[in-house]
């Protein structure tokens, strides 16, 4: 067979070429001089002035050819070069035989300007591809984060130092390989630029020279007579001028590594005649409640650099300096002032003052009934009563120390007329009768204004301590409108449940406390406390409302007076619950337990 094949090339190199010849090994020669094939070429073409043609093909015919052999060639017409199948049949690889003819995608970036510049300065970056590359894309890139849009330039005003600039080029041309290209890398160098970060901007009176000062974050400070342009008139963080008779402003900038302040920062000298005048009279009000807050003001005054405030009994939280304060003034009755002067560099005015009178009332138990009478200014009071304590007892034979419940603390705002009475009644602490071990609850602090309760702040009950059932302090005077329930001692049994909308406490061996509308009761020969207005009772009940105890030792505590009387127990051995209270009031503020000693009563407006 490959006889056969041998003699059918050979009959075709001799039909095209007379002056081919076959060796005896298979070899063909094809030359025009009729010379034997090289014994180890199978084809042997020699010639002095003809060549050989490759197959020539395009990319894209090249890329059509079906299955091509492994080290199948053709010359590439759209490149100038050979291509051969590196690769398999299935998966071929045209690989370049003389690639020196192949294009390799490149890129140079250039900065303007260059070297070091200012933060915030404009630099451009021009790319520039290599080899002939026509028609790129660019992508630049800063930190190799992408930015900025598919042009050869690129320009920011945005760049920190030490930040890199690179711009990756691409393309699609034919016979060009090394795409994407990245180009060389633009390290920045970038200054701070420096800022003004503190102006000192003295006054100065007649004859007398003035100091300006400046402070910058880096840098030379430089002063200037003009906004631009002018030679430095002094350098540092001070300018100190003398002479001048009129405002006059200068300007400074600072300046490092090359780098200004964009702009020079204007600085005046303010110039002053002489010592201002007094301040006129103040404007505010003249008495206040407590914890208010209020403002006070005088009007300017002629050649005043700053004002001076000074407040007595009360807080400046804003203000000082200007024409215009606000004081806040303390939970007191102690009377405060306020006061003022005009200053500037030549001197301080007289001050100008004004006294404050804290606009309240206090009302301290008695024993009696107290009124306050509305004035014409006022339209509103705000009144806070605090319930007296319950009674407090050293135990059976001194056994122990056991407390009355504290009073409560009830605070409200009512709108109020003029000629208005309200009544107040002021409860006092619990005590003990004859028996150590029990004590009365504490009386009830009541406003009342023609007939219609306003506010009731609870009493405590009468703490409690014998041998026999052990000890327990009293209740609390009460936040809400019922009474505290009776308080058993440890091997004592449950107490009575409080007094409910306005009716006294029960109890037994121990009285309940007096309510609004009921006198507390006691079912087994206590001492009931006495409705409003109520009076002191046997066995230590408070004035107001209070509860008594029993005589006998073992017996019970009363209950605390109030809205509703606190209670105290089903049998003996109990503490006394502490008194409802009861608030009509805006602005409310009801808190249980916070008394001790005598109850109290604060009127202010």
């Amino acid at each position: 067979m490959k006889r056969t094949l041998y003699l059918f090339i050979a009959c075709i190199t001799f039909s095209f070429y007379p002056n081919s010849f076959i060796n005896a090994q298979g070899g063909v020669a094809i030359n025009t001089v009729g010379a034997a094939p090289d014994i180890s070429a199978l084809f042997d073409v020699n010639s002095v002035n003809k060549g050989q043609l490759m197959p020539r093909l395009t990319t894209a015919q090249r890329d059509a050819i079906a299955t091509p052999a492994t080290g199948l060639t053709i010359f590439n017409t759209d490149c100038k070069v050979y291509n051969y199948n590196a690769g398999t049949p299935g998966s071929p690889v045209w690989a370049t035989i003389n690639a020196s003819n192949v294009l390799l995608a490149g890129v140079s970036i250039v900065a303007s300007p260059v070297g070091a510049i200012c933060s915030g300065a404009s630099v451009t970056f021009t790319a520039t591809p290599s080899n002939g590359i026509n028609s790129p894309s660019y992508q630049w890139q800063v930190n190799g984060g992408n930015v900025g849009a598919n042009g050869a330039t690129y320009t920011t005003t945005s760049l920190n130092n030490g930040d890199v600039v690179t711009c990756v080029l691409s393309t699609g041309e034919a016979c060009v390989s090394g795409s994407p290209a990245t180009s060389n890398a633009i390290t920045m160098a970038v200054n701070i630029v420096p800022s003004i970060t503190g102006i000192t901007s003295t006054g100065f009176c007649s004859g007398s020279a003035v100091t300006l000062g400046a402070s910058a974050n880096l840098g030379t400070i430089n002063w200037y007579a003009n906004a631009t342009g002018g030679s430095s008139l002094s350098s540092g963080a001070s300018f100190t001028i003398s002479g001048l008779n009129a405002t006059t402003t200068y300007y400074v900038d600072a300046t490092a590594n090359g780098c200004t302040t964009p702009s020079r920062t204007p600085v005046t000298a303010t110039f002053y005649p002489n010592t201002p005048g007094q301040p006129g009279a103040i404007s505010g009000p003249p008495t206040v409640n407590k914890n208010d807050t209020a403002t006070y003001s005088v009007n300017a005054v002629n050649n005043a650099a700053t004002y001076s405030w000074t407040v007595t009994s009360g807080t400046i939280t804003s203000g000082q300096g200007t024409t215009s304060i606000l004081v806040t003034w303390p939970d007191s009755s102690s009377i405060g002032s306020v006061s003022v002067a005009a200053t500037n560099p030549c001197g301080t005015s007289a001050s100008q003052s004004i006294s404050i009178g804290i606009q309240e009332l206090i009302f301290a138990y008695t024993g009696n009934m107290q009124t306050f009478t509305v004035g014409p200014t006022i339209t509103s009071l705000t009144i806070e009563a605090f319930g007296a304590q319950g009674g407090s007892t050293t135990g059976e034979n001194g056994s122990g120390n056991w407390t009355g419940g504290l009073g409560a603390d009830i605070k409200g705002t009512f709108a109020v007329n003029n000629g208005q009475v309200i009544d107040i009644l002021v409860g006092g602490q619990g005590g003990y009768g004859g028996c150590s071990c029990a004590s009365g609850g504490g009386g009830g602090s009541w406003a009342v204004s023609a007939g219609q309760l306003l506010l009731v702040a609870g009493g405590g009950g009468g703490g409690f301590n014998c041998n026999y059932y052990g000890g327990a302090n009293g209740g609390s005077g009460q936040a809400g409108n019922n009474g505290g329930n009776g308080v058993p001692a440890p091997t004592a049994s449950a107490g009575h449940a409080g007094g409910t909308g306005g009716s006294g406490g029960n109890g037994c061996y121990g009285g309940g406390g007096g309510g609004w509308y009921t006198a507390g009761t006691d079912f087994c020969g206590g001492y009931g406390g006495q409705a409003y207005p109520g009076a002191a009772v046997n066995d230590g009940g408070g004035y107001g409302g209070g509860g008594g105890g029993y005589s006998g030792c073992c017996g019970g505590s009363g209950g605390g007076g109030g809205y509703s009387g606190g209670s105290s127990g089903n049998s003996d051995g109990c503490a006394g619950g502490g008194g409802g209270s009861y608030n009509t009031g805006t602005n409310q503020t009801n808190n249980a337990g916070v008394r001790t000693g005598n109850g109290l009563v604060i009127v202010t407006w």
